[in-house]
């Protein structure tokens, strides 16, 4: 299978997976929920990994693979998903998905600086019709008229995090080319760090969840388990730059099973959202086609 399939599988995996998260948001702190999210997708992933992969390589492989492993579990788990849960709880989910399309702009840019990839004119042409479909959804119309402008910075956060992480990705794959097992580490490195915080923040964070949110959390898990995994293979059999924009199909995704998932009076769908949809998608696409000539 290409590696633009299985980009498109992650970014459709990564929208359902936003819905879910925001549903499960609506029962359950940020924090907590970022942290059993992190738990369980560790459980499974880490139950897949050791039971159909062979890590006969892992013994041989060097330390920096870890290491990068580890960074992002740290970049892009820990950080990501905490402010893609902040901006969830703050904007709703469709507006997060579609801020989060600043990603192609920060991991074209970076993996062009440090890893030599390819980046024409017309590709930045593209990726700057991202940053003004984040604009369009950055203001709005207030309740008694006038526009307001509310820039999503914890979006804005989410898709640096998820921006950077793919060069550390590309490092960890380079010494050890096992996705799972890398995948795997990652969230361990980030459920640890996690657990240490909330140990920290107990008397503001402590307590059980709502079993309804443990419900959604896990199916988050699996669907994320997925998109992840098909992400890391995709990041090691194309270009950073092409895979990234491909998963913002996750953008319409998000936006259009949010209202059914959460309910249409939490998350609804405007002309400007949709607009804004509009110009990183088309954005997307032209990255695309430019960056792959």
């Amino acid at each position: 299978m290409s590696g633009i399939i299985w980009a498109l599988i992650a970014g459709v995996g990564f929208g359902i997976f936003q819905a879910v998260h925001r549903r499960a948001n609506q029962l359950i702190d940020a924090y907590r929920a970022t942290f059993r999210l992190l738990l369980i997708g560790f459980v499974i992933l880490g139950t897949v990994t050791f039971t159909t992969q062979d890590l006969d390589p892992v013994r041989h492989a060097p330390w920096w693979s870890f290491l990068a492993f580890s960074a992002v579990g740290i970049v892009h788990f820990f950080f990501g998903w905490t402010f893609l849960a902040l901006s969830q709880q703050r904007i709703g989910a469709a507006r997060t998905g579609v801020a989060i399309g600043a990603t192609p702009l920060i991991g074209s840019i970076l993996a062009a600086l440090i890893l030599s990839e390819p980046l024409p004119p017309p590709t930045f042409i593209g990726v700057v019709a991202v940053v003004i479909g984040v604009a369009l959804i950055a203001t709005r119309a207030g309740d008694s008229g006038p526009i307001q402008t509310e820039i999503p910075w914890f979006a804005l956060g989410a898709a640096l995090s998820w921006g950077t992480s793919p060069l550390f990705i590309r490092w960890g794959l380079s010494g050890l080319p096992i996705p799972l097992f890398g995948v795997t580490v990652g969230l361990a490195a980030a459920a640890t760090l996690y657990a240490l915080v909330l140990v920290l923040a107990a008397p503001e964070t402590g307590g059980l969840s709502p079993r309804r949110a443990t419900g959604w959390l896990a199916l988050g898990a699996i669907i994320l388990g997925t998109a992840i995994t098909s992400q890391w293979i995709a990041f090691d059999l194309i270009e950073i730059s092409i895979a990234i924009t491909l998963m913002q199909i996750s953008t319409p995704v998000v936006v259009f099973a949010a209202p059914l998932v959460v309910g249409r009076e939490m998350e609804r769908v405007t002309l400007r959202l949709v607009a804004g949809m509009v110009a990183v998608v088309g954005g997307s696409i032209l990255v695309v086609l430019t960056g792959s000539a």
